[in-house]
């Protein structure tokens, strides 16, 4: 099955993401540690805020960085987690940063609106949620296409808007899938609290809610919960999003495999070789003939007296 041009069903978007992370366990493990270990590293000095955006960028982050293993993959014979990591050296790190940096303030404006006022909260939330649907391949189309800023955002809007149900579903389930994962490492970490709730007392409730959010143990198991569902979760979801986008792509032919090869080559220093054999799901076979009769146009004198 060829990872870049194979036109998926929705199950098989699933599927082929799960047996990417599975065959390539290791290096995307190892991959997507190295790129949280900052915002995990820089919690310890309870710098909260700092921790949060960190946070949040490597995890879009990821999604390039997946996308750019997926392409190595593709046309080489392994997942290229240190080429990754090499090419992040070179303005493409400031490329990606300046998307995660756009889909970070996007987010924000969600926030922000679910303190307005009923009717101006609904809408900008309705709006946010639309947003993060219609711009979740951003991080994809500027590491295939070159495009920045927000431009890939707008590339990212048009693309999903070409088949809109498709992105819908995809991006619906993984956010339900996510909050499974998150739901049940959390239930790992929870610690034991000892509340005296009186069933009666509807004043307490408040009280003790703020209580609980406030406990440091409460705390702790949220981050923990945080970087473990990031480390073993979030691969798969930018491999989801990385596989729908060159579904898309290829469904509205604008995809250049033989640009992507080239890519490939200049990074990982895969071989050009294979171009042809990774873009076509089956090579022609060409039959030679065996026995051939060869025919003398110009007959001699003996052959015209016969």
């Amino acid at each position: 099955m060829n990872l870049l041009n194979y036109s998926h069903s929705i199950p098989s978007l699933f599927i082929m993401s799960g047996r990417l992370y599975q065959k390539n366990i290791i290096p995307i493990l190892f991959l997507t540690a190295t790129l949280i270990a900052p915002a995990f590293l820089i919690g310890f000095a309870e710098w909260g805020e700092t921790e949060s955006i960190l946070f949040f960028l490597s995890v879009h982050l990821l999604e390039g960085a997946i996308t750019l293993g997926v392409i190595g993959k593709a046309f080489g014979s392994y997942f290229p987690s240190l080429g990754i990591l090499r090419a992040f050296r070179s303005p493409l790190f400031l490329g990606a940063i300046h998307v995660a940096i756009l889909q970070y303030l996007l987010f924000i404006t969600g926030v922000i609106g679910l303190r307005l006022a009923f009717p101006f909260s609904i809408l900008l939330v309705s709006l946010w949620l639309v947003g993060l649907l219609l711009t979740s391949m951003a991080q994809p189309v500027f590491i295939v296409e070159g495009v920045r800023g927000m431009r890939a955002m707008v590339r990212s809007i048009r693309l999903a808007r070409g088949d809109l149900s498709r992105v819908f579903v995809v991006v619906v389930i993984s956010t339900i899938m996510q909050f499974f994962v998150f739901a049940l490492l959390f239930t790992l970490f929870m610690p034991d609290l000892n509340l005296n709730i009186d069933p009666n007392d509807n004043e307490a409730l408040p009280f003790n809610l703020s209580e609980i959010l406030s406990d440091p143990g409460i705390h702790l198991a949220i981050r923990w919960t945080q970087y473990l569902a990031s480390l073993l979760f979030y691969p798969f979801a930018s491999l989801l999003t990385c596989l729908l986008y060159f579904d898309l792509a290829q469904r509205q032919q604008v995809l250049n495999v033989d640009q992507l090869a080239k890519f490939s080559n200049q990074l990982f220093r895969t071989p050009l070789a294979g171009t042809a054999e990774s873009a076509s799901p089956a090579a022609e076979e060409v039959i030679e003939p065996t026995d051939v009769e060869i025919l003398d146009p110009d007959p001699s004198e003996e052959d015209k007296d016969k």
